[in-house]
């Protein structure tokens, strides 16, 4: 633990297969587990720890995510993100490049810290290609943990992402009340595969969910990832003078929005016509905008960011006809925790959830609501079960019979995806409560 490099070095082996037998598996990567460590599932991770009287592990491997294809810049992303950020530590790490692991480069970085004569090290390791970056990290008190962390690493197999899948779209009925009209003068209106959001001659599309081919993950760049979902939605309709694609600098998390002056190709009406992509679990989700002019477009968007802001206009009334059947949702979050007096890393709280809510045509519902939560490795468990009456007024719904026999009220509208509404239930009063929830 006195000396970091030989933390470092057994942890750039990665990728230096030894032809063991691959155990287990998470997002791009293939490993085997150490023995008698514990694996935990995570939201967007899976962790492996053992923790003893003397000494505690863990290595956790974070779901890749889009990524260019710097492996600096994704390295410095990941530490804030994770390191300082997740874990709450600071100082620059000591860093190297390892031996590539198949189509991804490895940058590894780490920081050794002593507090009230406790050492501990952290490790982060990333890997940068096929347009996206995964990252393991590594914390020990231990240094006879090093060799372990060798062994594992050694064991590591990285493959190319799955090409994601839209979701089918329109394949569950839409709210009875499809339109939506915002104090702010925008209205929206769900159309086929998309939302129409508009404020006069100022039109919006809020289209679903499309993926993005697997070789443009690859290459990255902001011209090929505009002009593909460009020539999908805009170019049938539209043919533009020139296509200004907004290049990135330097960015982690990259913006991808092109724009320009067009002729609408079935009328010949001039228009200005901008393109905003963000991009999530691999699909794209695009965001047109139509104006009559560039002035126009420019009074309503000052900056790229409020493109962006627009998803929040998917927003629709519910009905008590809409609700009728069951609703589902899971979900996890986990904290690291650190001693308070030596700043010692004390191990992670996780929390899972699953809640169902059934909805009855007379107007009653049931609801459950089950999960786990505590230090992993000796979590509680919870069950519990309601039943009463709802009721909706003025985009609110009302549950009788909660907890300690308490009238809860949320925020209650639906957000409509190509797989169909998800419906958002808020807690009013504690607005942490908040369900996502599909039909069943």
């Amino acid at each position: 633990m006195k000396r970091l490099a030989g933390f470092l070095a057994a942890a750039w082996l990665l990728g230096c297969g030894l032809g063991v037998a691959l155990a287990d598996s998470f997002d791009i990567f293939e490993y085997t587990p150490p023995q008698g460590w514990k694996k935990s599932n995570l939201q967007g991770g899976v962790m492996l720890a053992l923790q003893t009287k003397e000494s505690f592990g863990s290595i956790v491997l974070y779901a890749s995510v889009p990524a260019g294809n710097n492996p600096q810049q994704n390295f410095q992303g990941e530490w804030k993100r994770l390191v300082v950020e997740g874990l709450g530590l600071s100082g620059e790490p000591t860093t190297e490049m390892g031996p590539p692991n198949g189509d991804y480069q490895n940058l590894a970085g780490g920081i050794a810290a002593s507090q009230d004569g406790l050492n501990y090290v952290v490790l982060l390791s990333t890997f940068t290609g096929n347009g996206r970056v995964a990252s393991i990290l590594y914390i020990t008190t231990d240094e006879r943990h090093f060799d372990l962390f060798d062994r594992f690493n050694s064991s590591l197999k990285l493959n190319k992402p799955k090409a994601a899948q839209a979701p089918p779209v329109n394949v569950a009925r839409p709210p009875a009340t499809p339109t939506t009209r915002f104090n702010d003068g925008w209205v929206s209106t769900i159309e086929n595969g998309f939302v129409r959001v508009a404020k006069g001659e100022v039109v919006v599309l809020l289209h679903y969910g499309m993926p993005l081919p697997e070789n443009m993950w690859v290459t990255g760049n902001e011209q090929e990832r505009v002009g593909y979902y460009w020539n999908r939605l805009v170019a049938p309709r539209y043919r533009v003078d020139e296509l200004k694609v907004f290049k990135n600098d330097v960015c982690y998390y990259c913006l991808y929005f092109g724009e320009g002056s067009a002729t609408e190709v079935s009328t010949g009406t001039r228009k200005h016509v901008a393109l905003y992509i963000g991009f999530d679990k691999g699909l794209g989700y695009a965001i047109q905008v139509v104006a009559p002019s560039f002035a126009a477009f420019q009074k309503e968007f000052p900056n790229i960011e409020a493109v962006g802001r627009m998803y929040g206009y998917n927003k629709f009334a519910v009905k008590a006809t809409d609700l009728v059947g069951t609703w589902k949702e899971s979900s996890s979050v986990a904290g690291q925790y650190y001693n308070s007096i030596t700043g010692a890393y004390a191990g992670m709280n996780a929390v899972s959830s699953a809640h169902s809510f059934t909805f009855n045509r007379d107007g009653t519902y049931t609801s459950t609501h089950a999960g786990a939560s505590g230090f992993v490795g000796s979590q509680q468990f919870y069950s519990q079960k309601y039943q009463g009456r709802m009721t909706l007024n003025n985009w609110q719904m009302s549950l009788t019979n909660r907890h300690n026999n308490r009238t809860e009220v949320f925020e209650a509208y639906f957000e409509m995806t190509g797989a169909g509404p998800v419906l958002h239930l808020i807690q009013v009063d504690a607005r942490g409560i908040h369900y996502r929830l599909v039909r069943e």
